[in-house]
């Protein structure tokens, strides 16, 4: 199952290596985006996903400065890791892996590629503008709003316009049961009628 609405409204408490981690917010995106980091392959990847993720927003951004210093990077490339190096790499890329799953879309048209509309502007832009202009975050919190919610209120809110549909529930429990029929038809073998 892709994603479900209610781990994203309420998501439990992750812990990587022996550190705890808040949900993954829209401004962690933001900050891994700023610093490029998409998996934890190394020590300085790991110590960077730990110093943004348990921490909100705001403190992420001070603590960030620090990090991208010379002295950070030294730092945090010779600061040792948990023990248990590979599972500390293996919960990090979990976290990230399952903070960013989303649900599956099923297009106006029924293609259920989701593509959407494409813009100039960055998809994490995009994001906010619609956060901000139509759903009512502020400006001042938007940074620390927990992300898969986010993408729940624009792909709610892209649904009630019309947009495209979020396969969930018993929805998607109809078309599982649809593609399960129509695989059967084409399995049944054609009888001819002899006239």
């Amino acid at each position: 199952m892709p994603c479900e609405w209610s781990e994203v409204a309420l998501p439990g408490p992750v812990e990587v290596g022996d550190h705890k981690l808040l949900p993954l917010t829209y401004g962690h995106v933001v900050l891994m985006e700023r610093i490029d980091l998409e998996e934890v392959l190394n020590p300085v990847d790991y110590w960077a996903f730990i110093g943004i993720c348990s921490r909100p927003f705001k403190s992420a951004c001070r603590w960030i400065g620090f990090y991208l210093s010379p002295v950070g990077q030294w730092l945090y490339k010779h600061k040792p890791l948990p023990r248990d190096r590979a599972k500390a790499y293996s919960q990090a890329i979990a976290y990230m892996h399952q903070s960013l799953k989303t649900p599956e879309l099923m297009t106006k048209d029924g293609s259920g590629s989701g593509g959407g509309a494409k813009h100039g502007a960055p998809s994490l832009q995009v994001m906010r503008t619609v956060a901000l202009s139509k759903l009512n975050y502020s400006p001042d919190t938007i940074m620390d709003a927990p992300f898969l919610q986010l993408v729940w209120d624009i792909l709610a809110y892209n649904e009630q316009l019309g947009g495209a549909r979020i396969i969930a529930g018993q929805f998607e429990q109809g078309l599982e049961e649809l593609k399960r029929r129509q695989e059967e038809r084409e399995n049944e073998p054609i009888c001819k009628s002899s006239t």
